[in-house]
């Protein structure tokens, strides 16, 4: 809600710079996002009266004289369609500064001096919606009412000089919504009374009601009421009224259609204006919509009703979507002369559910879905019928419609003072209680400590002792309640082991260069299970948005390899991602979350570059990066073994499960085929990656710290080792038995060679290791190095049936 500072000095004492009261409204409970100044940052901006106009020859130009109360005019050269002899209009002066800090200088076109620019209001800062659609493509020409003078800052008389106070409301405050509510919340925080005018209002028409109509469904809409107003002249507002229109953010467009505007904005209550022409039949029905009918809104859109929208028909054709938008088939037109005034309180639950249904949100329908005044309904009618009288000449003719309407009691809450300082922690006084009360305009009653609050029908938001706190609260000042320690059992900071263990892990990952992702835990039922091992009962939801968001996850490998769609969808092929997060199951009973780790791998080791061949991203890059993780988190690497696994979703060929000391904890492999090439995104790109279940592999690490020592003071020894095994014969298997035998001395142990061919069996493979020996502690000799290769070389027959070659 934008609410004009100049508006809100019509109801109450304002003498506050507009910037420090925006901050006080804020710390008060009511968040102004911003204050707007409209003439910050122009300069030299005018009001100039165009003396002759002529055509520049063979152009669209027109060269004018203008008075902008100077001793001469000044000659300007000006391109608008609607620039004419006698108007009164913008100019900036040369030196200027108009929107976009754009200077504006002396210049020549086709030949003519151009002393300034006579502008459109687009360029002095005015929003596109904003400004009135004669004027959209051209210049804007004060109206005749306007009181300006040639020479005089352009500001004032276009609302410019005002303050516009940028209302961030939330929906349980929507009693803001108008400026007389805003006018009761800014008097409550500066303490100043507020005048609210009542309406006295005598008809001059003949009676209408008679011959006229209206049956509603007190369901759908409680209270509504109709005036007649005759013999109207549509035109422009005056200009009073459109400036506080598109102040407050609104398009002028006549002084019919501004007027139930400008009503809405005082008031709060939305209302509306049909052309009596529309209701031939003089009756007026309010209903659900039937299936099949269609409406074309004042905005050309063709909607298809729902039948649970509300609309206004003349009893043979809908004319309105009730709170939301008016029917093209009822719109005021230039040569309208009846009008009928519509202000009513329709459903707020069935209003809302139209506006989205039908992607139609306006400034009624989001009044009506959080609530508005039931005590303004026939007031704002009133109030409208007197402008129409004043602005567009119009006759009132005698009578009032009331189809509906229902009573509503105020809220009469009772409390104590004692209740209310317990809550706050504070020792307010029953004087100043009521004296907070007073501000608010609520009607009260003390009798001792006991509070009776009669709530007003303004502030529907109140309604239980717990609201009253709040109003009392905000109002004595958050920043006077004395900051209190709170009773509570003292708690120590910090992260649990467990939680520190795995956020080692996600540091170890990222600085393998993987980024972190997010995906959604809520997924379809096929995906929930696949890429998993064991998958468990599904966990589904009762009320999914669709059917790809119904069910809980069982790994994350599914949200990752749809993060690799999206972006290889956008020729992002060379990905590195992994996640940390929760998966979900039930089993025994009971709904179980566990922690879990996966990542995911596409494209080329490394990126393309000439120092580097291209080389691919495959299983063995990928288990060599786990690996790492494995040893720099503290993983006893001779317990972890990979064995060949069918998986949902995984390769059949190029997929291992990750056991340790005989516990599965993980997979590592390739996407299915199946998968990357039903997508058009992946394209059957070759995608790896692993999940490893963090709770059942945390408990394993058995060093969680890694320490740095300095670099060891004696040399170590390598040994080479080749040995012909059968093909069966796993890599982890050899390693083990090499680690097993070989001493305290032999710190690291890597492949160097694999080969499988003609010069040995078929079923046979060669394999070549090299081992590292070391002593920390003094020289390590040749005898000790042989005497541990000699222990490795005859286990490896025994256990594995190896020759050594």
């Amino acid at each position: 809600m934008l609410v004009s500072y100049q508006w809100l000095q019509d109801f109450l004492k304002l003498d506050q710079e507009p910037h420090q009261l925006g901050e006080k409204i804020t710390r008060t409970g009511v968040e102004i996002a911003e204050v707007k100044h409209p003439e910050e940052g122009l300069k030299k901006i005018v009001v100039g009266h165009i003396i002759d106009c002529e055509p520049i020859e063979g152009t669209h130009l027109n060269l004018t004289h203008v008075d902008v109360g100077e001793e001469e005019p000044h000659q300007i050269v000006c391109g608008a369609p609607n620039v004419a002899a006698g108007e009164d209009v913008v100019v900036a002066l040369p030196g200027a500064r108009i929107a976009d800090n754009v200077k504006i200088k002396k210049g020549k076109l086709r030949g003519y001096e151009s002393n300034g620019m006579i502008c459109g209001l687009q360029e002095i800062g005015f929003a596109d919606n904003l400004v009135p659609e004669k004027y959209a493509d051209g210049i804007f020409v004060f109206p005749q009412d306007a009181d300006v003078k040639p020479g005089q800052d352009a500001y004032e008389p276009l609302g410019m000089d005002d303050y516009i106070f940028d209302f961030d409301i939330t929906p349980n405050r929507a009693d803001t919504l108008s400026m007389e509510g805003a006018a009761y919340e800014v008097g409550a925080i500066v303490d100043e009374p507020v005048k609210i005018e009542n309406v006295t209002l005598k008809a001059d028409g003949e009676s209408w009601t008679d011959n006229f109509t209206a049956e509603v469904d007190p369901k759908l809409a409680p209270k509504f009421n109709l005036r007649k107003i005759s013999g109207v002249k549509v035109a422009d507002s005056p200009l009073w009224m459109q400036k506080r229109l598109w102040n407050a953010g609104i398009r002028p467009i006549n002084n019919v259609v501004d007027v139930t505007n400008y009503i809405m904005l005082l008031t709060g209550q939305p209302m509306h204006t049909y052309d009596a022409r529309a209701f031939e039949t003089n009756k007026l029905v309010v209903r659900k919509a039937n299936q099949g009918e269609k409406l074309t809104l004042l905005n050309d859109k063709e909607i298809d009703l729902d039948e649970n929208d509300i609309v206004i028909t003349n009893g043979e054709r809908v004319v309105m979507m009730a709170g939301v938008m008016g029917g093209l088939n009822s719109e005021i037109e230039d040569d309208t002369t009846d009008v009928i005034l519509e202000s009513a309180i329709f459903d707020p639950t069935l209003i809302r559910k139209a506006a989205l249904r039908h992607a139609n949100r306006t400034e009624a329908s989001s009044r009506y879905e959080k609530g508005v005044n039931w005590d303004a309904t026939e007031r704002a009618l009133d109030m409208a019928a007197l402008l129409l009288r004043n602005n567009a000449s119009g006759t009132i003719d005698e009578g009032v419609i009331t189809a509906t309407d229902e009573k509503r009691q105020p809220d009469v809450i009772h409390t104590t003072v004692s209740y209310l300082n317990k809550v706050l922690g504070t020792e307010i006084s029953n004087d100043e209680v009521g004296h907070i009360f007073d501000r608010l305009n609520f009607e009260y009653e003390l009798d001792g400590d006991n509070l009776t609050v009669n709530v007003p029908a303004r502030r529907w938001d109140v309604s239980i002792p717990a609201d009253l706190v709040e109003e009392v609260g905000r109002l004595y000042g958050y920043d006077k309640i004395k900051s209190t320690q709170p009773v509570l059992a003292e708690t120590h900071g910090g992260y649990s082991e467990t939680e520190e263990t795995i956020r080692r892990i996600k540091a170890v990952v990222q600085g393998q260069g993987l980024i972190e992702a997010i995906s959604y835990s809520l997924t379809s039922p096929e995906k929930a299970v696949s890429y998993t091992h064991n998958p468990q009962k599904l966990v589904q939801v009762q009320m999914p948005l669709n059917s790809s968001r119904s069910t809980l996850r069982q790994n994350l490998m599914t949200g990752l390899v749809d993060a690799a769609s999206y972006n290889m969808a956008r020729k992002q092929n060379q990905l590195a991602l992994f996640e940390q997060g929760r998966v979900y199951d039930f089993e025994n009973d009971t709904y179980n979350e566990h922690e879990h780790l996966a990542t995911l791998y596409s494209g080329n080791v490394y990126f393309d570059n000439w120092q580097h061949e291209e080389e691919q991203i495959d299983f063995f890059y990928v288990k060599g990066q786990l690996t790492n993780l494995f040893k720099a988190i503290g993983v006893n690497l001779s317990k972890v073994e990979y064995k060949a696994e069918e998986i949902e979703g995984m390769h059949p060929t190029r997929t291992a499960g990750i056991y340790i000391d005989g516990q599965y904890v993980g997979m590592i492999g390739m996407i299915s085929h199946a998968i990357t090439r039903a997508s058009k995104a992946l394209n059957g790109s070759e995608i790896y990656g692993y999940e490893i279940d963090l709770d059942t592999l945390v408990p394993m690490i058995i060093s969680p710290k890694t320490v740095s020592k300095n670099a060891p003071k004696f040399p170590a020894i390598e040994r080479d080792l080749s040995i012909l095994v059968e093909e069966s014969v796993s890599n982890q298997a050899i390693e083990n038995v090499i680690n097993d035998n070989g001493g305290k001395f032999l710190v690291n142990l890597r492949v160097i060679d694999v080969y499988q061919g003609a010069h040995i069996d078929e079923n046979k493979k060669s394999l070549a290791y090299r081992l590292t020996f070391l002593n920390e502690q003094d020289t390590l000799t040749d005898e000790v190095v042989n005497k541990a290769m000699a222990a490795i070389d005859a286990e490896l027959k025994e256990q594995l049936g190896a020759e050594i070659r």
